[in-house]
């Protein structure tokens, strides 16, 4: 029985290279969110403060 290291070697690499691509894509959906979240809270905490003044 034969291994051939190329076809493996391309298997490795494909996989490699999926994981780094689905991390990255985590990263960046990770990112936006927080970016999101961070003008949501912001504005909640905008609201809030006019809120309270006007009382």
């Amino acid at each position: 029985m034969t291994v051939d290291w190329g076809f493996a070697g391309q298997i490795g690499g494909i996989g490699f290279g999926t994981v780094f691509i689905v991390l990255i894509i985590l990263t960046l959906a990770m990112w936006l969110m927080g970016r999101v979240f961070s003008k949501i809270g912001n504005a909640a905490d905008q609201t809030t403060d006019k809120n309270q003044k006007g009382a």
